[in-house]
C-alpha cells in the first residue's frame, strides 16, 4: 500500500456505502420510492498502471529504482487530480514480472453508488447521448453519438496520462507493434523519449532554483553598491591629500625662488663697484640663463604632472569600465530572470499568431532589446514556456492565480531598477 487505506479497509468502506445507498424509482401507480442498491450495479472503479521495467531490475538496480519511484509519484499525482477524495487506495504489486499499481475509487458522495459515472469516458458518453436525444435524435443515433464521445474522451485521457506521467518518465505514447516500427525506429523513439524526460527534469530543477538565484543577485547588487560607496569616499580622500601636497610644493618652490633671487642680488651688489660694465653684461646674461632654466624646469615639471594625471585618468577610466561591465552582466542576469519568471506571471508567452515567444511588458521588452540578449534567451524561454503550459494544465484556477501572484511578488521584491544603468549608457 502506497496511498490511502488497505484493501480490507476498501472493502469495509464499500460495504458501508452500499448499505446506506439508495436509488429513486417510480412505482406502477406513479408514486416515487427509494430502494436499496441492486447487486448488479457497478459500485467500485479500479485502475491498473504497469511499469516497463522488470521487477528484478527495480529491486536490484538503484537507477531503475529511482525511475520507478518517480513514476509512482507521477501516477499518484495524476490519479488524485482525476478523482480527488474519491481515490481511497493505491496498492503496489511487486510479485509479478513487472511492478504495477492498483487504484481503487469509490463514489462516496453519490447516494446511488454509481461507480460508472466516475469514468470520465462514460460520463462523456452519457452527456453526448442525452444531448442527442434532446435535439430530437432517435436512440440508435444517440448511442452512436455517445460511442463517439466515449472514444474521443478515452484518447484525450490517454494523451493526458502520457503528458503528465509517461513523457516525464521517458516512456513512449504507443508501442512498436501499434505503429509497425522497426527495431531501429523504436530504439530512436525510446531514446528521444528519454531525452525529453531528462530535459523536463532539468527544467523542473531550473524553476526550483530561480528563487535562490534572485536572492543571490539582490545580495550581490547590495554588496556592489556598498563597495562603490566605500571606494568613492577613498577616492575623495586621496584627491584632497593630493591637492594639499601640490599646494605645499608650490609654496616651497616660491620660497626657493625668492631665496635664489636674493642671493644673486647680494652678489651683484658686492661686485658692482669693481665690474660695473662687465657686471651689467654678466648680470643680463645670468638673468637670461636663469629664466631659460626656469622655463625648462617648469616645462619638465608640467610634463611630468601631465603624464601622472593622464595615468591617473586612465586608471580611473579602467576602473569605471570594469564597474560598468559588471553592472551590464548583472543587468543581463537580472533581466534574464525577469523574462523567465515573466512566463509564470503572463508578461512573457507565446504570440497570438506565429511561433516563438513575445514579451508583453513594454518596460521589460525595452530592457531586453537594449541589452541585445533576446536571441540568447529564445531556446530557454521555449522550454520554460512549454513546461509552464504543462504545469498550468495540472493546476486549478485558484492555484494558478496564486502561483502567478507569488511570481509577480518576487519580481517586485527582487527586480533591479533599469534606471540605475541608463546614465551609464549600457546599451551603447
Amino acid at each position: 500500500m502506497i496511498a490511502g487505506v488497505s484493501p480490507q479497509e476498501v472493502q469495509r468502506l464499500h460495504d458501508e456505502m452500499v448499505a446506506v445507498g439508495s436509488v429513486a424509482v417510480t412505482l406502477k401507480d406513479g408514486r416515487s420510492a427509494r430502494r436499496g442498491i441492486r447487486a448488479d450495479r457497478h459500485t467500485l472503479l479500479t485502475a491498473v498502471a504497469s511499469h516497463p521495467h522488470l521487477t528484478a531490475q527495480v529491486m536490484e538496480n538503484p537507477e531503475a529504482r529511482r525511475d520507478y519511484d518517480a513514476w509512482v509519484e507521477r501516477n499518484l499525482t495524476f490519479l488524485r487530480g482525476l478523482f480527488g477524495e474519491r481515490l481511497v487506495s493505491v496498492i503496489e504489486h511487486v510479485d509479478e514480472e513487472h511492478p504495477h499499481l492498483h487504484a481503487y475509487v469509490l463514489p462516496l458522495d453519490d447516494p446511488a453508488c454509481s461507480a460508472r459515472d466516475l469514468n470520465p469516458c462514460w460520463l462523456a458518453k452519457s452527456e453526448a447521448e442525452a444531448g442527442a436525444r434532446g435535439e430530437g435524435h432517435d436512440d440508435k443515433t444517440a448511442v452512436k453519438h455517445g460511442n463517439h464521445a466515449y472514444r474521443t474522451r478515452a484518447r484525450e485521457l490517454q494523451d493526458q496520462y502520457h503528458r503528465e506521467v509517461g513523457l516525464p518518465s521517458g516512456l513512449t505514447r504507443t508501442g512498436p507493434k501499434r505503429e509497425r516500427l522497426s527495431r531501429q525506429q523504436w530504439r530512436a523513439r525510446k531514446d528521444e523519449a528519454s531525452r525529453n524526460a531528462r530535459t523536463l527534469r532539468q527544467m523542473e530543477e531550473m524553476v526550483s532554483d530561480l528563487t535562490d538565484q534572485e536572492d543571490a543577485l539582490s545580495a550581490s547588487a547590495e554588496r556592489m553598491a556598498r563597495d562603490l560607496e566605500t571606494r568613492l569616499h577613498q577616492a575623495e580622500g586621496l584627491h584632497a591629500e593630493a591637492e594639499a601636497e601640490r599646494s605645499a610644493a608650490a609654496q616651497d618652490r616660491a620660497v626657493a625662488t625668492a631665496s635664489r633671487k636674493k642671493a644673486v642680488a647680494l652678489r651683484l651688489a658686492a661686485e658692482e663697484e669693481v665690474r660695473k660694465i662687465r657686471s651689467a653684461a654678466e648680470q643680463k646674461a645670468t638673468d637670461l640663463i636663469s629664466a631659460a632654466e626656469e622655463i625648462r624646469a617648469a616645462a619638465g615639471r608640467e610634463a611630468e604632472a601631465g603624464a601622472r594625471r593622464l595615468q591617473d585618468d586612465r586608471q580611473v577610466f579602467e576602473a569605471e569600465k570594469a564597474v560598468i561591465a559588471r553592472r551590464v552582466a548583472q543587468e543581463a542576469a537580472a533581466v534574464a530572470v525577469l523574462v523567465i519568471v515573466g512566463v509564470l506571471t503572463g508578461k512573457v508567452g507565446r504570440p497570438a499568431q506565429g511561433s516563438g515567444w513575445e514579451i508583453r511588458d513594454r518596460a521589460l521588452r525595452e530592457r531586453v532589446e537594449a541589452l541585445q540578449i533576446g536571441p540568447a534567451l529564445r531556446e530557454a524561454l521555449t522550454v520554460v514556456t512549454s513546461l509552464w503550459d504543462r504545469l498550468k494544465a495540472r493546476l486549478s484556477a485558484p492555484e494558478l492565480a496564486r502561483e502567478q501572484e507569488n511570481a509577480a511578488e518576487r519580481v517586485r521584491e527582487h527586480d533591479l531598477p533599469a534606471s540605475a544603468f541608463r546614465n551609464r549608457e549600457i546599451g551603447r
